[in-house]
This record gives structure tokens, C-alpha cells and sequence, in this order.
């Protein structure tokens, strides 16, 4: 699969995974969950699934973690040209989290300039 067919594939992996979780799953620990990037395997078996939550995240990591067979089934309702759906892994976005460690950081320092 070249670059492109595979960045495609993410974009579309990464959206469908993000409606089936937020319309079609009905589990308590699985709220507000936000589908942040989707990195396909070079060869199409693994897709690693980045999410954010705003409670419980390790409760809610391992509730997703559970239905992905749920939702990888979901997935071949909707990706009807592929000869296989790729085993899904969630992860929590940690890049993400790191930025606005770092944002909130560089805030209070242009705070304490203008105080000065």
C-alpha cells in the first residue's frame, strides 16, 4: 500500500471509528470521548487509534478496549473494499496532553511578564 492509499485509509478509519463511538456506543464508562489520529500498519493488519477523555481514562480506555470488536465489525459495514479490517489497539494521546501541559505553561509565564 503506498503513502497515500494508507494516510487516505486513516482519515477514513478515523472517522468512522469516531461516529461508531459517539453514535452507536451505549456504554456508561465511554463518554466524551474525543478520536484524535489513527496510524495504519504499512501493511494494513494493525490501526493504533489515539483517543482523549475528559474523566476516568483508564476506566474508559479499557471499556473501548473491550468493544473493539464491536466496533472493528462496525468497521466492515462501512469500509466495503477492504479484504480485511485491521486489528484496532487504543491509546491515549499523550502528544496531545503534553501540548497543553506546555500551553498552560507558557501562559503563566506572559502572565508573570506583564505583572512585572
Amino acid at each position: 500500500m503506498n503513502e497515500i492509499q494508507r494516510r487516505k485509509k486513516e482519515n477514513n478509519y478515523l472517522l468512522w471509528i469516531a461516529k461508531i463511538i459517539n453514535e452507536d456506543v451505549k456504554n456508561s464508562n465511554i463518554k466524551n470521548v474525543t478520536v484524535v489520529d489513527a496510524k495504519l500498519s504499512n501493511d494494513g493488519s494493525d490501526l493504533k487509534v489515539y483517543v482523549l477523555f475528559n474523566q476516568n481514562e483508564k476506566r474508559s480506555l479499557e471499556a473501548l478496549n473491550n468493544i473493539k470488536g464491536y466496533i472493528r465489525k462496525e468497521l466492515s459495514n462501512y469500509d466495503h473494499q477492504a479484504r480485511k479490517i485491521p486489528n484496532i489497539v487504543f491509546k491515549i494521546d499523550e502528544a496531545t496532553k503534553q501540548g497543553e501541559k506546555i500551553e498552560a505553561i507558557l501562559k503563566q509565564i506572559k502572565e508573570k511578564e506583564k505583572d512585572e
